[in-house]
């Protein structure tokens, strides 16, 4: 079975193993996206990250009935601090009638999500919208609260003369939200840190295994991108030096040649890593879900991470580019 951890604000256990809804509706069906989340769910998740902006503003609806029959089985993180794309439903049809000619073209699939990005807003960090936001995400859901909210991709500056504080707390003492914090990228956490703590209780960021992992004492760490942001640093390290893949292949007994394994492994490191906190995983392949639950609950897969990181400590000098250091303390791995 995948470990198992307590939320802060409602004591809840939920797997430390989560599935990001990033990937659902945008460019998938209503159909596949909810086979996502039920393979997900069958293989023992049960924890479901989304956002108001994912899937053209559509994924937080194809969570909810997802979520109808699933009530206190499964908690849920949504956010509020990028707004859903204008005109999301027109953008979603005509996404779906295009379908068949973006699989033939990528550069046009390319230009079609730059144009999708571009339609997105950045909200003002106010209590007033984010009283709609919440309203929006909880009718979406179709829930009564919900169990993380998160700042979406606020900075500092955003939060400097926000009343948002106020609000967040109120909400939490009604029972709307079990637990907030922030989602952001990594450059904008030293700051959020330092001015706005009280915003912190969780942290949502990027963080793979060739990156320090920054240490915030007292609250909860929530990683994502944890095998993107490692795969292409170790795969170009590999094609520079096929024999660097084979001998870390034979130490770890795993053919890391195998892009599917590699990421497995990758996320089975990163859980290891976030020993007290959560990590998110997002795939469009149900076969690539269940062989990354499989990795993670598997306690043969432990040794094999333990010894990656040994592995990346002692030979970082291949992979590039080098671990990222931050400008806050990283917190040794047991």
């Amino acid at each position: 079975m995948l470990e198992t951890i307590d939320l802060p604000g409602s004591g809840k256990a939920t797997t430390r193993l989560g599935f990001g809804c990033s990937g659902l509706m945008g460019g998938l069906s209503e159909r596949e996206s909810l086979r996502l989340l039920d393979t997900a769910f069958d293989a023992g998740i049960r924890h479901f990250d989304v956002a108001p902006a994912y899937g053209h503003g559509r994924a937080e609806c194809c969570l909810g009935k997802f979520l109808r029959d699933k009530a206190g089985k499964v908690t849920v993180t949504t956010k509020y601090g990028i707004l859903p794309p204008r005109q999301a439903g027109v953008l979603d049809i005509a996404r779906q009638v295009a379908r068949p000619l973006l699989r033939r073209l990528p550069g046009v699939r390319h230009r079609v999500a730059q144009a999708v990005a571009a339609l997105k807003t950045k909200a003002s960090f106010s209590a007033e919208e984010a009283q709609s936001s919440l309203d929006r995400s909880l009718r979406q859901l179709g829930l009564d609260s919900v169990d993380l909210w998160l700042l979406h991709e606020a900075t500092a500056d955003d939060l400097d003369h926000s009343d948002l504080l106020e609000w967040l707390q109120k909400k939490q003492q009604q029972g709307k939200i079990r637990a907030y914090g922030v989602g952001t990228e990594r450059q904008n956490l030293a700051a959020l840190w330092q001015r706005h703590r009280d915003y912190c209780p969780v942290l949502q960021f990027e963080s793979s295994v060739v990156e320090d992992r920054p240490f915030f004492p007292g609250a909860l760490s929530i990683h994502h991108r944890t095998v993107s942001g490692a795969l292409g640093p170790i795969g170009e390290a590999f094609r520079r030096d096929p024999g660097l893949s084979r001998r870390w292949s034979n130490e770890l007994n795993v053919d890391l040649a195998d892009a599917q394994m590699l990421a497995a492994l990758l996320l089975r490191t990163s859980l290891w890593r976030n020993l007290n906190g959560l990590v998110l995983f997002s795939s469009r392949i149900p076969a690539h879900i269940q062989t990354n639950v499989h990795v993670a609950e598997n306690p043969a897969w432990t040794s094999r991470a333990m010894h990656l990181l040994e592995l990346l400590d002692r030979e970082s000098r291949p992979i590039n580019p080098p671990r990222l250091r931050t400008n806050i303390r990283s917190d040794h791995v047991p």
